[in-house]
């Protein structure tokens, strides 16, 4: 089978997203099928040494377009990021049709607002089927959040949502978004089936869409070895030199609840230093990050951070909102490891309440605290709760979650062959 998968970025812009995005496609290679990545060229792409030589990276095949959306650069918050918009882009279509017609994948596999450039070129009756993977819930919410000022969203409306998103892209784009999202709604229908990462997302994108295309639960995943890696890599010089630290891992910022974070290793009876590892954003120079037993670390390689969890004592995912598939707890799990995390969005999915680790209110700093407390005065207890989360997370390795999409790639192709037969 060929799968040709569309992302907004990829590699070397990396996120959670488009981890997924590689470890699938290196996954499909291994297991003897083609791959090919279309994304969208950023100041940080690879130059290639021919125009006319394929970009191929352990066997997958890379194309990078570069979209009218490219020009917008000024406007973007994060030039490095600058996403594709929610609407069809022109400057896309053409080499995108391009790429399809010369590919024949058999299924386009669709991340992230990218796929609002294949619904044009969607066609039921012929060429390769489109599934889209929702990893969040931009399928319905300017910012992707689905949170109402801080708050859960009761559901999407032009003029709500329009000043809900004005205070993170400014008045025109939060409406020009907003408005992209509402008009493009009659697109969602050229889909064959939406992949939801989460029940979460699964449950609020849900009445938004359409009659026909399927909508299916399948997580998103992490690399296979990530338990062996824990327990093999060199331990970083940035820890401290005793193993039983708190560690967070994540982006260094208000809305993954780190301040909620400190505030609660200030209450806390146990004394133990706490690891943070991650990237800055924009509102982390407002985060007390320094004071006595706290030690950061950003940017650092996936090899560092699972040696870390191999040192930890209890790993910590104080997000405040909604967050719709984190695999940071899996990685944690994986190194057999507790976590104790907020209950929200799809985090109750993944850590198991009194199992696998706690699950606490969001910005309850008192209760964080507790719950640490707790697992810190009982070893065995996070001991059994570690083993616990290492078989719980294996249902998130690659050589688990990829069979599932191929059963649904598979059970797509013989629904399109069927209705093809049936005219």
């Amino acid at each position: 089978m060929h799968i040709l998968q569309l992302t907004d970025f990829y590699r070397p812009v990396i996120g959670g997203l488009e981890i997924h995005v590689e470890t699938l496609a290196g996954q499909l290679v291994a297991m003897g099928h083609r791959a090919t990545v279309v994304t969208l060229r950023t100041p940080q792409s690879p130059q290639p040494a021919r125009s006319d030589a394929p970009e191929i990276a352990d066997g997958v095949r890379i194309e990078r377009l570069r979209g009218w959306a490219g020009a917008l650069g000024p406007f973007y918050a994060d030039r490095r990021r600058p996403f594709h918009p929610p609407v069809p882009d022109p400057g896309l279509l053409r080499p995108l049709h391009r790429i399809i017609e010369r590919e024949r994948p058999d299924v386009v596999l669709s991340h992230s607002w990218i796929e609002f450039s294949n619904y044009p070129l969607y066609r039921a009756a012929t060429g390769p089927a489109h599934v889209a993977t929702l990893h969040d819930y931009g399928l319905i919410c300017a910012k992707k959040t689905y949170q109402y000022f801080g708050t859960p969203c009761t559901g999407p409306r032009l003029g709500k949502c329009a000043s809900c998103a004005r205070q993170q892209y400014g008045a025109p784009i939060a409406a020009a978004l907003a408005g992209a999202l509402r008009a493009g709604r009659p697109l969602l229908a050229r889909a064959d089936a939406y992949v939801a990462v989460s029940e979460a997302v699964a449950d609020a994108v849900r009445p938004h869409v359409p009659p026909g295309p399927r909508l299916e639960v399948i997580s998103s995943m992490v690399p296979d070895g990530l338990d062996e890696l824990a327990h093999s890599a060199p331990r970083p010089a940035f820890l401290p030199p005793d193993d039983g630290y708190l560690l967070y891992v994540g982006a260094l910022s208000r809305h993954k609840g780190v301040d909620v974070l400190l505030d609660a290793v200030r209450l806390m009876r146990h004394r133990v230093p706490l690891v943070l590892i991650g990237m800055r954003g924009p509102d982390t120079a407002s985060l007390e990050l320094s004071g006595p037993g706290i030690i950061v670390a950003c940017d650092q390689p996936k090899s560092a951070v699972m040696a870390s969890w191999a040192g930890a004592s209890v790993g910590v995912v104080p997000s405040v909102w909604g967050e719709p598939h984190p695999l940071v707890p899996a990685e944690g799990m994986l190194a057999g490891r507790p976590v104790v995390a907020s209950a929200v969005g799809g985090l109750g999915e993944i850590v198991d309440d009194r199992e696998t680790g706690l699950l606490v209110p969001p910005r309850d700093p008192p209760a964080l605290a507790a719950a640490l407390d707790t697992l810190l005065d009982d070893p065995a207890r996070r001991e059994r709760m570690g083993q616990a989360g290492r078989r719980k997370a294996r249902a998130y390795e690659a050589r688990t979650v990829t069979p599932q999409l191929l059963e649904l790639f598979t059970s797509v192709l013989d629904e399109r062959a069927d209705r093809a037969r049936a005219r």
